[in-house]
């Protein structure tokens, strides 16, 4: 009986130790500084809420969002589970740039970045307004393509429209 409790204590300490280290896991996973940084929402754990957000039509749910204690900026964080390799995918780019635009209009604020976390490196993505509104343009036909099971245009998005024009920093695979 006397083990038993020891278990179980030994489990509330472990959850108390895990539950303290989530947001600072965090905020290191997106290279920010916890006394800097207030985590407004994540799904990586640590027992907070998690925030869709809504515009244009369209929704995300960003795994992290925090606003800086002193600035007010927005960082919108996705986290990855792959080496980043030198380079961004387009997609997940294309993902980024759409929860930036979404964070700017749910927060009503132009001070927002985002963040691509790798497992071996941090990427910082712009906000791009003329990319964010093209795919915002496509929401019909990524719809209708959803709906026939079948792309309406099998051209690649990059040949279609521009899109490290704010970005010249990030890499692509070729």
């Amino acid at each position: 009986m006397l083990w038993l409790i020891a278990v179980i204590a030994g489990a509330a300490i472990l959850y108390l130790v895990f539950a303290a280290k989530a947001p600072h896991a965090i905020h290191q996973k997106f290279g920010l500084n916890p006394d800097h940084w207030t985590i407004v929402s994540s799904d990586l754990g640590g027992g907070h809420s998690r925030q869709r957000l809504y515009g244009f039509g369209v929704a995300g749910e960003p795994d992290a969002v925090l606003r800086g204690n002193r600035t007010g900026q927005i960082a919108v964080g996705e986290f990855k589970n792959r080496r980043h390799g030198g380079y961004v995918r387009r997609r997940e780019f294309y993902q980024l740039i759409l929860y930036i635009g979404l964070a700017r209009e749910v927060y009503r604020s132009t001070n927002v970045v985002g963040v691509l976390a790798f497992k071996d490196a941090r990427v910082e993505i712009a906000h791009d307004d003329a990319l964010f509104r093209a795919l915002i343009g496509m929401r019909g036909e990524v719809l209708d393509s959803i709906k026939r099971r079948k792309p309406l245009n099998r051209s690649p998005l990059h040949k279609r429209i521009n899109i490290a024009a704010g970005n010249r920093k990030v890499r692509f695979p070729r």
